[in-house]
């Protein structure tokens, strides 16, 4: 090889592949990320637009009204922080089962403020199981590694005999016998 593109060293390791399912999770998430943030700027400027309205025109109650407008916009933005860190950054890392409950709750509780976020946020809770079982499986297309490195060698299974490339697979993805030593 050249320079440019060195050959791969002994400690080279396959990359994991991602499942097709939490890629649409973690779109189906984003969307309703997006969705919530703009519900967000459309109660935001409503408290702005009535915090105003209340200082041109005060009445009796004017002061507890605008502190429980600023209370729900504070509760919107913790509420997409909290969907952000805990939902859509676990997904992009791959952890799909840290992110799995937080989906859940933030759908169930966004059917609550907004109908069409919380059914996203659920199909996305649908899609992180697909994901976690593609991930368990044994198909190498999804559960499997990247081809593995050129000269570190293949491993036969001890129960069936198909033969695999070394370190790629802990498993046989045929019989489920435990490769290796």
């Amino acid at each position: 090889m050249s320079a440019a593109y060195p050959t791969p060293s002994a400690g080279y390791s396959a990359v994991r592949l991602r499942p097709p399912s939490a890629q649409g999770a973690e779109t189906l998430v984003l969307v309703g990320l997006i969705l919530q943030a703009i519900g967000g700027v459309i109660v935001l400027a409503g408290i702005v637009w009535f915090f105003g309205f209340s200082v041109l025109f005060p009445y009796p109650w004017a002061g507890a009204a605008v502190a429980a407008a600023v209370g729900v916009g504070l509760l919107v933005v913790v509420f997409l922080y909290y969907a952000y860190t805990l939902s859509y950054l676990r997904i992009q890392r791959g952890e799909y089962s840290a992110a799995l409950g937080p989906t859940l709750v933030l759908g169930i509780l966004s059917l609550f403020v907004g109908l069409l976020p919380g059914i996203l946020y659920l199909v996305g809770y649908v899609k992180l199981g697909d994901a976690i079982r593609e991930q368990a499986g044994s198909a190498p297309a999804y559960g499997g590694y990247a081809a593995a490195p050129l000269g570190t060698g293949q491993i036969a299974c001890r129960n069936c005999g198909r033969v695999h490339p070394f370190g790629a697979y802990t498993y046989c993805p045929v019989c489920g016998q435990k490769l290796g030593p």
